[in-house]
């Protein structure tokens, strides 16, 4: 190989790094997020929910609530924290995780909720983060919201029907709730 052959890839390489910096570091994030923008702007930036032109959370994201007259959400092996999301990462077969779900079904016997109907309330999600619950969970949990604030539990289904999301085109995933809309909902309804 002589050096003009070498010196040419060279400057091939060159010029090919500058292109590739060009095209996938500025002219396809901008491209992207152009598009994202103008097709679902809500999406695109996080699912805020504003109240009074404040943001006061996302609907793709659980909380830590320290109020009890509220439904609850999945526990969190993170304690609701975005950075970083965690998962336990405890098996089956894990005595410490046997131990955690032993302990969540006590303190949801003992706030009246039965376990066998809020099976997800016993296990972290897989991020942490998860703000959604099935709808039988969400109604177990309704009753004993009812019994507290002695509001019907017709109108407490009723709040909690305008937040189940159907499974996606009709089979992928399940009808759940989102807990972070509806507790907003409810905090709205009971006037704190």
């Amino acid at each position: 190989m002589n050096s003009k052959n070498i010196a040419n890839d060279w400057e091939v390489s060159i010029r090919f790094l500058f292109i590739s910096i060009l095209v996938l570091g500025f002219m396809y994030p901008l491209i992207i997020t152009l598009l994202s923008q103008s097709l679902g702007t809500h999406l695109a930036n996080g699912s805020l929910i504003y109240q009074d032109k404040q943001v006061i959370g996302s609907s793709l994201l659980a909380k830590k609530e320290e109020r009890t007259d509220l439904f609850l959400y999945r526990p969190s092996a993170s304690q609701y924290d975005t950075i970083p999301s965690s998962a336990s990462n405890l098996g089956p077969s894990s005595m410490e995780l046997k131990k955690q779900v032993e302990e969540r079904k006590k303190v949801l016997i003992s706030a009246g909720i039965r376990p066998e109907h809020c099976q997800e309330l016993l296990y972290t999600s897989g991020s942490g983060l998860d703000p959604h619950i099935t709808s039988e969970c969400a109604r177990e949990q309704g009753k004993v919201l009812s019994f507290i604030t002695k509001i019907p539990i017709e109108t407490i289904d009723g709040m909690i029907d305008q937040f189940v999301e159907k499974s996606y085109f009709g089979f992928i995933g399940r009808e759940r709730v989102n807990v972070t809309k509806l507790n907003i909902a409810w905090k709205q309804f009971t006037h704190e």
